[in-house]
């Protein structure tokens, strides 16, 4: 049997507006985050899901109360759906982040390449710690709860460093703008994850 995980990134913020790295720092959804997260109902009138759960965060949260407007499925929040946590980075623009620490370690840092997984900025949670962390509360959530489809509110940063460690075959680093949509499926007898995504 196999379930099916329809993950999808919050809606814009007045910092993602300026570029300005979130973290774990508690920022709303602006007006226009608010619409996209409305947008996203008509996904899920075509896609129905049994449950949603998000990120703890009020960006996250908030969304995913937005897109579940319609079907009205039970709503949770899990800290272990937060952003990854960026340690000295969080409320600085790009530009200061290269500034401080270059533009190189930014790369780094932010790459989805298995050789830099375990890299970090000052005080930055990793991709490789991002990546367990998800997918043992995505892997609990699976085995222990009865669904067929579920909605999953997170991140931007988040969606990018699993999806690309479910499919590391993939050459382009996958977009992922506010309220975009990444199904993915898990596996019960092989206690797998997949993500099919072409280029």
């Amino acid at each position: 049997m196999k379930k099916t995980l329809h993950l999808f990134r919050h809606g814009e913020t007045d910092w993602n507006a300026i570029r300005r790295l979130q973290g774990h720092t508690d920022i709303p959804l602006n007006d226009e985050g608010r619409k996209q997260a409305r947008g996203l109902q008509k996904y899920f009138a075509e896609n129905p899901v049994d449950v949603f759960y998000s990120s703890d965060l009020k960006r996250a949260h908030e969304t995913a109360q937005l897109a579940n407007f319609v079907l009205q499925k039970p709503l949770t929040t899990s800290p272990e759906l937060r952003e990854s946590f960026l340690g000295d980075l969080e409320g600085k623009t790009r530009d200061e982040v290269f500034v401080l620490y270059g533009e190189e370690d930014w790369q780094r840092w932010s790459s989805v390449r298995a050789e830099d997984a375990d890299f970090c900025l000052p005080g930055a949670e990793s991709s490789r710690e991002t990546v367990s962390r998800v997918l043992r509360f995505l892997t609990r959530f699976c085995q222990e709860h009865d669904f067929t489809s579920a909605g999953i509110c997170t991140h931007g940063l988040v969606m990018r460093r699993l999806l690309h460690s479910l499919n590391p075959e993939l050459k382009s680093l996958i977009a992922v703008p506010n309220c975009r949509v990444y199904p993915i499926t898990y596996d019960l007898e092989l206690k797998k994850f997949h993500f099919n995504h072409s280029e």
